[in-house]
Formats: C-alpha cells, sequence, structure tokens
C-alpha cells in the first residue's frame, strides 16, 4: 500500500517541541508569506533547520529580478520553492529556473488552485508553461480531484503536492487516490488545540482512503 506523505503548511508559529513531534510524521514543512513576515527569515531558519524538507511557499509571480531576488533575501532557508505557472517563462520563470538549479533548490509550479475562485480553465496555461520550464513538481488542488488526474496525465514522473485537506474541504487521501505524491495540511493542525494527534489522526484517515481506493483499482483491474 502506498504510504501517505503530508507536507505540513506552518502560517502560524509552533513550539519547537510540538514542530519536532510534527517533524517525525511529515514530509516535510512549508512556510510562506505569514510566517516570514511574522518572525522574520533567521528565526524561520532556526525553527526548521532540523527539517530535512523546507517548502518556501512564496507563491512567486513577477518578473524575473524581482523573483531572484526574493530567491536572495530568502538567505537558503529554502530547499523548494513553489511559484506561479502563469506568469510565463520568458523574463520571468526562465531565470528563477536558473537560479534554483544553480543553489540546488527544487522549483515546484502551481498550475491551479484549491479556492472556490480560481478559474479552471487557466489550468492548460500552467501546464504548457510547466512543460517549458521543467520544475521538480506541481502544486495542484487536494479540493479538485479530477484536475490532479489531468496533472498527473500530463507529468507521469513529476512530484505532485495538493494543498486543500481539512480547512478548504479536502479528505485526507482524496488527492492521493487520484494521482498526487504528498498532500499539504495546515491549519487544521496548527490551529488544533493538540497538532500532533491531528497529524495523527489526518494520516490514519489517509491510510484508510488509500486502502479503499487500491481496492477498488484492484477489483477494477480483475474486472477488465
Amino acid at each position: 500500500m502506498l504510504r501517505p506523505k503530508y507536507l505540513l503548511a506552518m502560517d502560524s508559529p509552533l513550539s519547537p517541541s510540538t514542530l519536532e513531534k510534527l517533524r517525525q510524521r511529515s514530509w516535510g514543512i512549508k512556510v510562506g508569506v505569514p510566517l516570514l513576515l511574522r518572525l522574520g527569515v533567521q528565526q524561520v531558519k532556526g525553527l526548521v533547520r532540523d527539517w530535512e524538507r523546507v517548502v518556501c511557499d512564496m507563491k512567486l509571480a513577477d518578473i524575473d529580478s524581482t523573483m531572484v531576488n526574493t530567491v536572495d533575501a530568502l538567505d537558503g532557508l529554502c530547499s523548494a520553492l513553489i511559484a506561479h505557472a502563469l506568469v510565463g517563462k520568458r523574463g520571468a520563470l526562465d531565470a528563477l529556473r536558473d537560479v534554483t538549479r544553480n543553489l540546488n533548490i527544487s522549483l515546484y509550479l502551481l498550475v491551479s488552485m484549491s479556492h472556490p475562485g480560481w478559474d479552471d480553465s487557466l489550468l492548460g496555461r500552467g501546464l504548457l508553461v510547466a512543460k517549458e520550464v521543467d520544475p521538480e513538481g506541481l502544486v495542484g488542488p487536494a479540493t479538485r480531484p479530477l484536475i490532479i488526474t489531468r496533472i498527473r496525465e500530463t507529468f507521469p514522473s513529476k512530484l505532485i503536492l495538493a494543498p486543500g485537506v481539512g480547512a478548504q474541504g479536502a479528505s485526507p487521501g482524496q488527492a492521493m487516490c487520484f494521482g498526487a505524491d504528498v498532500e499539504i495540511v495546515g491549519r487544521k493542525v496548527y490551529s488544533s488545540p493538540d497538532p500532533v494527534k491531528t497529524m495523527e489522526e489526518v494520516i490514519d484517515e489517509a491510510e484508510r482512503k488509500l486502502m479503499e481506493c487500491e481496492g477498488a483499482t484492484a477489483r477494477r483491474d480483475r474486472a477488465e
């Protein structure tokens, strides 16, 4: 059975002891603008220093020089970085792609978002740009599993991250059943009175879902 992998989104600080327990249960940690503005880059670096994977979710969507300067200002915090695919390659993602490769930072391109107002007609453009840029991974919505399937069909071997589990309504394990490699959970965990217990519950629910969907796939394959 596939093992569920979770990227913990931390938009609000947690205690070092809680973070350590969550680190043992997580694939990695995602930090973004809210946390960086609250604490500053250096303090965030101290909080996540023991994590193997630190994904900087800056949602970069600007011209090349601005995005490159942002990476420089992050001062080695990130092992991976999220940018919007829709800004295009020339004069934007081409330079960011070069910088991330030089610094050994994985680039994940956001091709579809998880909130209700997102326009799914933009997906095609995002996928075309992603083919041109050749990132290490793609980001798509756990709240729209059929979009995850389309991303997987377009990029059979790329890492797919899926935000939207918990507070935005996606059930644990659902996106992985449709082709995602890693689901992202944030508010459900860091806003909980007991974040570690909540993370364990999310993982347990995802395991049950994966068993269910793998069983359905096996039955379908036998029928065919």
